[in-house]
């Protein structure tokens, strides 16, 4: 009896591995949120035009055509955030794998994660981001991104990318 006692236990402890199982944790109280917002064609290019680096032709494999990011102040504490990711016909998802909003001291040279956003997909060639964000004052924000694009399993693209800086 002993000797089957003993099997059960170790039996349990080592399946027990294998069970799936879920932990909840509480939430934090100071979560920063961004909230979709709707631009006019002309609001969301007027911002897209306060990085001039969007400008730039990158060199890619040819699934990314364009990519741009940038930011604006709307009132005294939000961050306006724009971007697109326009892809070549042919990609069946694109937009932004991760999106960071970082900040800093005026007096400082290094940049700190304010937060950050993952996975933001179209199922389509153009993926537009307009969001808002309330912000803290007193520091100097920018945004960073990866633009993604995917035609298939084996054709995907990423490219970095940095927003113009806003102080508040």
């Amino acid at each position: 009896m002993k000797k089957f006692f003993k099997l059960m236990m170790t039996s349990l402890l080592l399946f027990s591995f294998l069970i799936p199982y879920t932990t909840f944790a509480m939430a934090d109280e100071t979560t920063i949120e961004w909230q979709d917002i709707k631009l006019t064609d002309d609001e969301f290019n007027a911002i897209l035009e306060n990085n001039p680096d969007n400008d730039i032709a990158p060199y890619t494999s040819g699934l990314i055509l364009t990519y741009r990011i940038a930011i604006a102040k709307s009132g005294t504490s939000d961050l306006v955030i724009a971007g697109q990711t326009n892809c070549s016909t042919g990609v069946v998802r694109s937009g932004f794998s991760i999106v960071t909003v970082q900040r800093r001291t005026n007096s400082s040279s290094s940049w700190s994660t304010y937060k950050t956003y993952k996975d933001i997909y179209s199922e389509s060639r153009v993926c537009n981001l307009s969001k808002t964000i309330t912000i803290d004052k007193g520091y100097q924000y920018r945004v960073t991104c990866t633009h993604y694009a995917k035609k298939s399993f084996l054709s995907t693209e990423k490219i970095n990318n940095t927003s113009n800086t806003v102080t508040f």
